[in-house]
């Protein structure tokens, strides 16, 4: 397996097993997640949550290329909007407290540059990871329902954001 140094291009895998496809998915999960976290230093709100959802959208056209599954940008950004939907309160609270931490003489700074891109790391590692369980299993865009894997979206969330902060 190699690495591009584009974003385009992503992590490429080389070899068709199971294990190395899930190295690869796993790989280019990682690959996006740094880039979320650039996305998420965007001091403008609505912007960095477009570059964040741009980014997660190359990171799951990655994934199907990585898979072999029919992308769809229109499907996926749909998928998106619904997976994200359920982080709506706490970005809505991220978005609150960005401009109120930053206000903060001295630390403020400092805490507005970790919220966003600390969200947009977790978010991005969630999508990537309930999308490779999804694609292990076999699935598609098109049989991918968010509601019902809203509860291990919302884990995968809490590990990642968890994984963050250690």
């Amino acid at each position: 397996m190699t690495a591009e140094a584009t974003m385009d291009e992503g992590p490429v895998a080389t070899e068709d097993t199971g294990s190395s496809l899930e190295a690869a998915a796993r790989s280019t999960v990682k690959y996006y997640a740094a880039w979320s976290f650039g996305a998420g230093l965007v001091a403008i709100p609505v912007v960095e949550m477009m570059l964040v959802v741009g980014v997660q959208v190359q990171m799951l056209r990655k994934l199907s290329d990585i898979y072999g599954v029919k992308f769809s940008e229109h499907v996926v950004r749909n998928v998106l909007m619904a997976l994200l939907g359920g982080l709506a309160a706490e970005s809505i609270g991220a978005g609150i407290a960005l401009p109120l931490a930053r206000s903060i003489p001295g630390i403020g700074s400092l805490i507005g540059l970790l919220i966003m891109p600390a969200f947009a790391v977790a978010s991005t590692c969630a999508v990537g990871e309930v999308f490779v369980q999804h694609f292990e299993k076999g699935g598609t865009f098109l049989d991918f329902k968010p509601s019902s894997i809203k509860d291990k979206f919302s884990r995968a969330y809490d590990a990642a954001r968890a994984a963050a902060r250690a």
